[in-house]
């Protein structure tokens, strides 16, 4: 399948009071590059995270967060008594040399510091959670990147066919090549008027066709777009392949421009080497 290395995803798991967010950003590399910002209290976990992210991508500079973010509104929330008492111990001393004061209502109450207990959440539970989160992240990621990467498969093989067809258009004109340089050799000889054997100037024409054959780079040019149109319906990583192919596609339209010898083989070598390069661009993304 056809993988975009770019994308952007992020999902979350709430256990008890606390919101466990992971938040993963994909953008191009040659290789697979992961960095990771993690609390501390979660950073003995950061290889399993890593080897998680491993087991999904295999190329891409990938950004990965994780977050833990504290949710009050559904915590199991309860009275610290040892701080009751000891606002009791301190509001009978209060009250003791100053009669006249006021006592502690219950908003003066919840509202001291640590008055309120929350349930402790053990660090493996938070790490379950990161990891639920992330392996979350990592499908809508996936999603993402695999709906961009069938666009970007459509594109190239679009590219790929008007290749093709500008092959088609070349090989008529490897004859054409051969009998204009005839044409002219015979036509300079008679403007010189030198006496040159028929076998000589036949020997003239078999060494220019030999330098002008582009024969050769036709057939590997076929090869090799016959190869990228696979490697684009393989269900492995296509990213490497594809760009050792855009550098076997180029060094072919280069040699067949530096062959070429009229006006129509040139033409056709410049279009194949703008259209090459637009594949290339689109292979820079593709995983």
């Amino acid at each position: 399948m056809t993988t975009s290395m770019t994308g952007f995803a992020s999902a979350s798991c709430l256990i008890n009071s606390l919101a466990i967010v992971a938040d993963i950003k994909c953008v191009n590399h040659r290789y697979l590059d992961l960095h990771f910002k993690i609390p501390e209290e979660l950073r003995q976990y950061e290889i399993q995270f890593r080897r998680t992210l491993t087991d999904h991508l295999k190329r891409g500079k990938v950004e990965c967060k994780i977050s833990i973010n504290q949710n009050h509104g559904s915590a199991e929330q309860r009275i610290s008594p040892q701080v009751m008492r000891n606002l009791q111990e301190l509001e009978q001393s209060v009250t003791t040399h100053y009669p006249g004061a006021h006592k502690l209502s219950v908003n003066d109450i919840l509202r001291w510091p640590g008055a309120i207990q929350e349930d402790p959440i053990e660090l493996k539970a938070i790490a379950d959670g990161a990891k639920h989160a992330l392996i979350s992240a990592i499908h809508d990621l996936t999603i993402a990147r695999n709906e961009e990467g069938g666009q970007l498969k459509k594109i190239i093989q679009d590219k790929t066919s008007h290749i093709r067809k500008l092959i088609q258009d070349a090989k008529p004109l490897i004859p054409a090549i051969v009998s204009s340089y005839e044409v002219k050799l015979k036509d300079r000889i008679r403007q010189l008027d030198i006496e040159v054997s028929e076998d000589r100037i036949a020997q003239e024409i078999v060494i220019h066709s030999t330098k002008v054959d582009i024969e050769e780079e036709i057939q590997r040019l076929e090869v090799h777009t016959s190869s990228l149109l696979e490697i684009l319906e393989s269900d492995e990583a296509q990213g490497k392949k594809l760009d050792f192919l855009m550098q076997e596609l180029n060094r072919e339209a280069n040699t067949l421009g530096s062959k070429s010898s009229n006006i129509g083989t040139t033409n056709i070598a410049m279009e194949l080497k703008v259209t090459i390069e637009q594949i290339r661009e689109q292979v820079q993304n593709i995983e």
